[in-house]
């Protein structure tokens, strides 16, 4: 997928598109409900490596994600709909479109209030921004052995009690995200993908990266924001609510 975007350098400025390769995706299975004798499933997690041009479209990983549509997470979204005390709520993607996210797929999709959803959105375009940097790197430095990406998880927690006849009760309580920077050898890729953690006290790159900046959210729904002291991995909670 790709988006046109200003690149964040420390000497200067461009504007070109930025091709986000999904080089690896992982779903966790369905969680299944009953709600009212009707089966309801979410997603559960997601775990993606991207990078920004270690893929070229030959080898096929420039993945295209696909919007949501009215069959999206039905019946489950077609119950919150129905009830009047439940409004303002879409089904969110856990890997975004624009990172390879599939918008008819249950396992990428959890019901998200519309607050909850922009807190998402937020730290999605952190990601981004990181990715840019990343593009920054290997436009400038071809010779280079290893493409720099983002490894990305969501995780949606259920709420502790669940009640079949309360449908508020069986969407998730929050999303635990998690992303930072790695390294992707260029040797052997694709047939061979190699990943390995950046070390932050030693990459020649770090000034690069760290242009990125942190997440900007001011949303009330985030709990526990964290980062590390070389501002190269985050965490946060995010909390499904109105």
């Amino acid at each position: 997928m790709a988006f046109r975007t200003k690149l964040l350098s420390t000497g200067r400025s461009t504007n070109e598109a930025l091709a986000v390769a999904l080089v690896s995706c992982a779903y966790g299975q369905c969680l299944t409900q009953v709600f009212e004798n009707t089966q309801i499933r979410s997603g559960t997690s997601m775990e993606a490596v991207l990078g920004p041009d270690q893929a070229h479209s030959s080898t096929g990983y420039f993945m295209s994600g696909t919007t949501t549509n009215a069959n999206s997470l039905r019946p489950f979204m077609q119950a919150l709909l129905d009830d009047s005390h439940m409004q303002g709520w879409v089904a969110g993607h856990l890997l975004n479109e624009e990172m390879g996210g599939r918008g008819d797929v249950d396992e990428n999709l959890t019901p998200l209030t519309t607050r909850a959803n922009g807190a998402h959105k937020a730290y999605e375009s952190h990601i981004k921004r990181m990715l840019q940097q990343c593009h920054l790197i290997d436009r400038d430095n071809k010779g280079h052995d290893w493409w720099y990406g983002v490894r990305y998880s969501v995780t949606a927690y259920p709420r502790a009690t669940v009640d079949s006849d309360l449908i508020d009760t069986c969407v998730a309580d929050h999303l635990e995200i998690a992303y930072r920077y790695i390294k992707i050898k260029k040797a052997g890729f694709p047939q061979s993908v190699r990943i390995e953690d950046i070390d932050p006290s030693t990459d020649k790159f770090l000034r690069i990266l760290n242009a990125a900046g942190g997440p900007n959210c001011t949303s009330s729904n985030k709990q526990n924001e964290w980062c590390n002291p070389f501002n190269t991995a985050f965490s946060v909670e995010i909390h499904n609510e109105n």
